[in-house]
């Protein structure tokens, strides 16, 4: 690729970070119940003097590292800019989560239908987000990259691995409130939690449909098509 390309796609894949934090801060304020990465997070910042997008950031950190155990040396070194480029976006995403944690901090969910409907929204942006990084194909959040590299290494479905990888973080989280809060409750995980799961991968599968747009202009066609009109 170009280095005009790569920062067009790169611009592609951190507006995708800036979406999909909202997303995540849609879904945590409708107080359904977080999504599944972000469960241990939203509980750690419950319990504890931290913020959420803090421990979202030593998370994806924690990820970020268990990866070299799992990818061999040639690896490390063929993939080292891809890998690299996880450390602004795991910055970048935890940065935005707080800022848009505060900048939604006055949001009062007034009825059910109103925490139904803010949990779509947010369910759908963060759709968008995974759509717009498929497109984009040039970096991941630790996270996400942690469960693909495992896959590849243990030669294990994607889906059904990262199915197993989610119910483990809620697992985790649950098994944390419970602990924290003397054995009298679990927050953050509830019924949005699970409709965030069943929802947003058909959406993101829509949501592919309309990233054409996106797609021309990471790999310049926009820009061709321009010169084209103009001769």
């Amino acid at each position: 690729m170009h280095k005009s390309e790569l920062a067009r796609r790169y611009t592609v894949f951190m507006l995708a970070m800036v979406i999909g934090s909202f997303g995540v801060t849609l879904v945590t304020r409708s107080l359904l119940g977080v999504n599944s990465v972000a469960c241990f997070s939203y509980v750690t910042s419950v319990y504890f003097p931290i913020t959420m997008g803090t421990v979202n950031i030593l998370f994806n950190l924690t990820m970020f590292v268990s990866q070299f155990f799992i990818l061999t040396g040639e690896q490390r070194h063929r993939e080292l800019g891809n890998f690299l480029l996880q450390i602004p976006a795991m910055i970048l995403f935890g940065v935005m989560l707080d800022v848009w944690l505060w900048i939604t901090d006055s949001l009062v969910i007034v009825n059910y239908a109103m925490a139904l409907t803010i949990l779509f929204i947010g369910s759908v942006l963060i759709a968008v987000n995974i759509a717009l990084q498929a497109t984009a194909s040039v970096a991941m959040l630790p996270c996400d990259a942690f469960v693909r590299q495992l896959a590849t290494r243990l030669q294990k479905r994607l889906g059904s691995l990262k199915f197993i990888y989610d119910l483990f973080l809620v697992g985790t989280a649950a098994i944390m409130s419970l602990v924290c809060s003397g054995f009298t409750e679990i927050v953050g995980i509830r019924e949005g939690t699970v409709i965030g799961a069943l929802i947003v991968g058909p959406i993101t599968q829509v949501a592919l449909r309309f990233m054409l747009p996106f797609k021309l202009f990471c790999e310049g066609g926009l820009n061709r098509n321009e010169s084209k009109e103009s001769n």
